[in-house]
């Protein structure tokens, strides 16, 4: 099951009839047509609990709802997740097909470029091995239903320099018409894309600007003119921490940047900003969130353990055992050393609260582990003898975190309102609105 398959909701069923990618029809019916900003937010599928509350919010405040996977996450090898792009798809279908969630879903792939895969930095592969797996990762994503594409080549491992935008261009301008060329062949829906990073060492707007220019000058030379270039991103001074803010004064020339091109801004990094409203009032029109949402999970499982540890139960030591696990996992899977001052090798050296703020955003990388998942259905059978659903516990926490960003992000009954316009549009003849 596909969620072009499933989701036959008349956004996207418009959207393919006027033959605009759903992302692109969305954001211009609101931003062109309504004259109401909206930012999308991007969901990053860290698990499948975090799958199956942003559905859920999706449904309940009806707001479209967008998933950004990344090739660590998902990717033809299974990622850390296990899905494949195929597999993540059939997920998601059916996960909202079982909580008859009936709205727009858009699958995306997150920092689609060479080297934005942690196995392929720790093999140290070259430009050629880096760009091939890239393009079987694309064509698998493409050929699976996937609605947006970043293609992201701002990072190169055997350069000591960040790349000039012409590098960067240049690859970014391979990878599209590569993917071009798979959905031509394929006979595919028009897919949208997303362009550049904030990752990028130089990735101030004036180099952003130069960078689009360079892209769009070589879409219409290669002969993809038609090409739906939607995002860019930038650098919005957002970072991955419990202090984050957006840089509202960047922001507003990134957007004025991305208009002279017909783009959208896109946040990345926007876990726990302070001032998540600011996104639409400025007018961002997607916004990307992940780790924070793998940490309220962690921290889901340590308020159920407390709660069956105040029930004075027998088997505390089982309870306990969980997070010992998900720590231990965390520390042998490595990657909680992005996040730590230099010079330090061990997490205990750690503050507690800094600790566990590292635990709960690296416990992404682990959720799939069969010894974990095992542990936890223990737990939830422990709460089921006292009567407390221990899944609800941890998905209502995942909710309302992530209903804070669809609330700030003005997404809340965006959907109805769109319906609305399109239901009477159908009714002039589709004649009444104007998403191009």
């Amino acid at each position: 099951m596909s969620i072009k398959k499933y989701d036959k909701s008349i956004i996207r069923e418009t959207a393919l009839e006027k033959d605009v990618p759903i992302t692109r029809f969305i954001l211009d019916a609101f931003y062109k047509s309504l004259r109401t900003p909206i930012t999308l937010l991007g969901v990053s599928p860290t698990s499948i609990s975090v799958v199956e509350s942003a559905l859920l919010v999706a449904k309940r405040y009806q707001s479209p709802i967008m998933f950004i996977a990344s090739l660590n996450q998902v990717d033809i090898d299974g990622g850390y997740t296990g899905w494949t792009p195929r597999k993540f798809v059939e997920t998601v279908s059916e996960k909202a097909f079982k909580l008859n969630y009936e709205g727009p879903v858009i699958i995306a792939l997150d920092h689609g470029g060479p080297w934005l895969k942690d196995t392929h930095v720790r093999q140290g592969l070259d430009l050629e091995e880096a760009m091939e797996h890239v393009m079987k990762s694309i064509e698998a994503a493409i050929t699976s239903g996937y609605d947006l594409l970043h293609i992201d080549t701002t990072v190169d491992i055997h350069s000591k320099r960040p790349l000039n935008e012409d590098v960067i261009a240049k690859r970014t301008l391979d990878l599209i018409e590569y993917a071009e060329s798979i959905r031509i062949s394929k006979g595919l829906p028009r897919v949208d894309y997303e362009v550049g990073s904030d990752r990028w060492g130089v990735s101030d707007p004036e180099r952003v600007n130069i960078l689009l220019k360079m892209i769009r000058k070589g879409l219409i030379e290669r002969g993809l003119k038609e090409t739906s270039l939607l995002f860019v991103v930038g650098d919005l001074g957002t970072r991955t921490t419990p202090k984050n803010m957006l840089d509202i004064n960047v922001g507003i020339k990134l957007v004025e940047i991305a208009k002279k091109y017909g783009l959208y801004v896109k946040g990345h990094s926007t876990d726990y900003v302070k001032n998540p409203e600011s996104y639409r009032k400025i007018g961002i029109g997607g916004a990307n969130v992940g780790p924070e949402f793998a940490d309220v999970e962690y921290r889901g499982i340590k308020k159920l353990v407390k709660l069956l540890e105040k029930k004075e139960m027998q088997g505390k030591d089982e309870f306990y055992s969980i997070l010992n696990t998900i720590v231990d996992l965390v520390k042998k899977d490595g990657r909680w050393k992005k996040y730590i001052p230099r010079g330090i090798n061990k997490l205990e050296s750690l503050p507690s609260n800094y600790r566990e703020w590292v635990i709960g955003i690296c416990s992404r990388y682990i959720w799939s582990n069969r010894k974990v998942n095992e542990m936890r259905k223990k737990l939830y059978k422990h709460a089921e003898s006292i009567g407390v659903n221990g899944h609800k516990v941890i998905i209502d926490e995942i909710i309302k975190a992530i209903r804070k960003y669809t609330k700030a992000f003005g997404l809340e009954g965006s959907t109805t309102k769109l319906n609305k316009v399109l239901n009477r549009s159908i009714n002039k003849s589709l004649a009444s609105i104007d998403v191009n």
